[in-house]
């Protein structure tokens, strides 16, 4: 919660104090740049649960206790910007992530369909991929920063397999779900060449969950074309569709 606040803190002083500062000054300068490319490594903290139901055969799994994945780890994202009349842009990410473990349960577990008992020795793996892309509209953009609209869709793919060798059981369960997703971004340039940065994207889908992507970052370009950024990013995507149930919550420090 506390971290949250810290993003939400970043959020407001982005997005709430441009609205009274930038009137004073030529809001309708675009930024100096066409493409901006950006690697970023991203060490979340894992706090996840799913549930795989087949023939009413499935409980809920804690990823980190029932299977012993790595509670924190990180992985590296690729991003992608253009910018075009002035105002417009087109943003692409690309964020691979896998968890692997090795681990002898303390408590029996269902999945898809299968029963892995106490005591077995089950071997388990999570790939998932996030793939962004979409549309932003800055109405406000100068020397001071920025203020803009995103339409995303972000296509989440993800597997999860375990195996236990001396049951004989290996399951595994695939899906690939494209998500429609609104926001806001915004920057705040206090200095020439630093800023924070602030962007929100979302989707509330009722009774089957809902996605949150949320992230601030201070933003340092010393020399041009050149620069360096850290900050905090929180995730979340909660479905529940029929029987089967996954929260995927990922939060902690990304740096380049």
């Amino acid at each position: 919660m506390e971290r949250m606040k810290i993003i939400l803190g970043v959020v407001v002083l982005v997005f709430i104090f441009p609205a009274f500062s930038w009137a004073q000054f030529d809001l309708w300068n675009a930024e100096g740049y066409n493409i901006e490319l950006e690697g970023r490594y991203w060490y979340p903290k894992l706090d996840s649960t799913v549930k795989i139901v087949d023939n009413n055969i499935g409980t809920s799994i804690n990823l980190v206790n029932d299977l012993g994945f790595n509670e924190q780890q990180g992985f590296g994202e690729a991003r992608l910007q253009i910018k075009f009349f002035d105002r417009n842009k087109f943003n692409f990410s690309c964020l691979p992530m896998k968890w692997e473990a090795d681990q002898v349960l303390t408590q029996a577990i269902q999945f898809n369909g299968q029963t892995y008992t106490a005591g077995t020795q089950v071997q388990s793996r999570l790939d998932m991929k996030l793939f962004k892309a979409g549309y932003e509209f800055d109405f406000i953009a100068g020397n001071y920063g920025f203020l803009g609209a995103t339409f995303d869709v972000m296509v989440a793919d993800t597997q999860i397999q375990l195996k236990a060798p001396t049951l004989a059981i290996d399951e595994t369960h695939n899906a690939t779900v494209p998500i429609p997703m609104i926001g806001i971004s915004g920057r705040l340039n206090f200095l020439k060449w630093m800023g924070l940065t602030a962007r929100v994207s979302g989707l509330p889908a009722g009774g089957y969950g809902y996605v949150l992507d949320a992230e601030g970052s201070l933003d340092i370009n010393p020399v041009k074309y050149v620069g360096i950024s850290g900050g905090y990013r929180f995730f979340q995507a909660k479905a529940t569709y029929q029987d089967n149930k996954a929260d995927y919550k990922l939060d902690g420090p990304m740096w380049p």
